[in-house]
């Protein structure tokens, strides 16, 4: 009897035993849980800091509070360069603000910059400090002395470690600005001068990368270059254009993207006057055969993506304008029209453009009597990107159809269309909007003569892979829905060399006809078109030539008599560009 009651007490002290230790963990694991949700989060902040426009010196002290308390201190120890961690909880709406204290200074005064906390956790962020303690200023000769031990020059690149602005300026934001760059194939990098005074950029510096102050330093420019007022200044590398840039280094830019920035000196000691794009793609601009720049609109924000677009231009032989005024914008979508708003049930739907299109942006969509959509058809183009024709493979049942067209525009400008098409049988008139008047008798007008079929050159092969004699291609073509007999009509090349076509030939509406029998210079030359002796079309007068690669229209037909309109990229003879 004694030993099970012992046995129970046993057992009970057992469970006791459990249940206090559970205890003793869950309050353990609280505690740990506690202790590992912070009240607060580590904030970087990094850039330059000046003061009076001078960096700022070493064993400066940098703080940062919001309100009265202190969140976080750093020394300076490369001078004009900072990096502060700022420990402050996420929910905190207060500003922050920034305190700076040089070893001169009897107590730390604000700098000019307050901001709240950054949703990124880094921030990049230049600090200037104006105080009247004439104690602050650096001398050249201990600034020249951190800046040979504390930071490393690049072998390639000339510094000039002065903290003087050249010829006395000290430039504002954004004086200067990276006006247009042309990041693909062979590169430039423009500057343009927004002041109405001729300044001297000797030594200033280009960086690319992040966006940081230690990102690298891809350009220093030449000692001595000026910038005329409202001028330009064309950095470029060799053969990237045909005219004669100011400067000729070698660039490297990402074709994925990154920040440029422009300094007035060296990026550590100096001031940043310009700051273009963000990590991680190119706000404009274009990555093919040629390259296509991205040119800046106005000098306000160059992190503004819609501040920028793709160049319209053609200078200097590149698909940009290089060192000239920036072409202007195009901001206004096509107009869609449709031709007919009456068809018969087997006539396609066929609607028109203002202006060329980019053809494979095109969308149709037509919905029939009683919500049928109708999915089995086909789109033709017209090669001049002028119109399309919507043709259904079965015929059409008479009645009402929605016709909804989208398409963009080369510039990326988004047009968007909705039509009401009427179908009716051919067997029966078609309806009127308004009565018909009784017609009147008129005299039969004599007919006038037509004007000239628009043919147009429209491909050059200069220099083609292999053996050029016998392989050098000219494409013609046809504009219009009509076929057009060029039989006799002459080709001819800028040596005047002549080319009959043979009588009998035709080109069909909107397409082809190649030739190898036109000698093309790969040096350069150009290409001219007649009929009856009368000049019709003329090529672009190309400069140069890369085996391989044609000299085409960017748009089959598309004709404004500017360089502009061609493009030198792979070779699309017999088909649409």
């Amino acid at each position: 009897m004694i030993a099970s009651t012992t046995k129970k007490a046993a057992v009970v002290l057992f469970l006791v035993a459990v249940v206090v230790v559970a205890l003793v963990m869950f309050v353990n694991a609280t505690k740990d849980e506690t202790q590992q949700q912070p009240d607060s989060f580590c904030f970087r902040f990094y850039g330059n800091v000046s003061i009076e426009g001078a960096p700022a010196p070493v064993q400066t002290t940098l703080f940062a509070k919001i309100g009265d308390k202190t969140c976080g201190v750093t020394g300076i120890t490369a001078p004009g360069r900072y990096d502060l961690n700022v420990f402050a909880h996420p929910d905190t709406e207060d500003y922050l603000s920034f305190w700076i204290q040089t070893p001169s200074m009897e107590s730390a005064v604000p700098v000019d910059q307050k901001r709240t906390l950054p949703m990124s956790r880094e921030c990049l962020l230049d600090l200037t400090v104006a105080t009247n303690d004439p104690n602050h200023t650096v001398l050249q000769k201990e600034m020249s002395a951190d800046l040979q031990s504390a930071t490393p020059l690049n072998a390639n690149t000339s510094v000039n470690y002065t903290s003087e602005p050249a010829q006395g300026y000290d430039p504002m934001l954004r004086d200067v600005v990276i006006s247009e760059i042309m990041w693909d194939e062979k590169e430039y990098i423009e500057l343009y001068n927004t002041l109405d005074d001729t300044i001297c950029i000797g030594n200033w510096t280009i960086t690319r990368g992040v966006g940081a102050v230690n990102d690298t330093i891809d350009i220093t420019i030449e000692q001595g270059a000026i910038i005329a007022s409202h001028g330009y200044y064309l950095i470029a590398e060799n053969d990237a254009t045909t005219c004669e840039p100011d400067q000729i280094s070698n660039i490297a830019l990402k074709n994925s993207g990154e920040i440029l920035q422009l300094f007035n000196g060296f990026p550590p000691i100096s001031k940043r006057v310009d700051i273009v794009n963000r990590d991680g793609n190119w706000f404009a601009g274009k990555n093919d055969a040629v390259g296509q720049s991205m040119e800046r609109i106005s000098s306000v924000d160059g992190t503004n993506p819609d501040n920028w677009h793709t160049s319209l231009g053609y200078e200097c032989g590149r698909i940009g304008t290089p060192g000239v005024t920036n072409s202007i914008p195009d901001k206004t979508p096509p107009n869609i029209t449709l031709v007919n708003d009456f068809i018969g049930v087997n006539d396609n739907i066929v609607v028109a453009f203002s202006e060329p299109i980019d053809i494979p942006t095109l969308f149709v969509s037509v919905v029939g009597p009683y919500h049928g959509v109708i999915l089995r058809y086909t789109i033709t183009c017209g090669g001049s990107g002028l119109g399309a024709s919507f043709d259904p493979d079965n015929p059409l049942q008479v009645g009402a159809y929605s016709v909804r067209v989208k398409c963009r525009d080369p510039s990326d400008n988004l047009a968007e269309r909705d039509f009401v098409l009427t179908v009716v049988d051919p067997g029966e008139p078609e309806p009127s909007p308004t009565p018909t008047a009784t017609p009147t008798a008129t005299p039969t007008p004599t007919s006038t003569p037509s004007s000239a079929p628009k043919i147009v050159i429209n491909e050059l092969m200069p220099d083609p892979i292999g053996t050029d004699r016998g392989n050098e291609t000219t494409e013609l073509y046809n504009c219009g829905d009509e076929p057009v007999d060029i039989g006799g009509w002459v080709l001819k090349n800028e040596d005047g060399a002549t080319y009959n076509i043979p009588a009998g030939t035709t080109i069909n509406p909107y397409g082809y006809y190649l030739t190898t029998k036109v000698q093309l210079d790969n040096s350069g030359g150009q290409v001219l078109l007649y009929r009856n002796g009368e000049q019709v079309d003329s090529s672009i007068k190309y400069t140069h030539s890369t085996e391989g690669i044609s000299w085409q229209r960017r748009i089959d037909g598309r004709d404004t008599d500017s360089d502009g309109d061609w493009i030198e990229r792979g070779s699309t003879f017999g088909m649409s560009g």
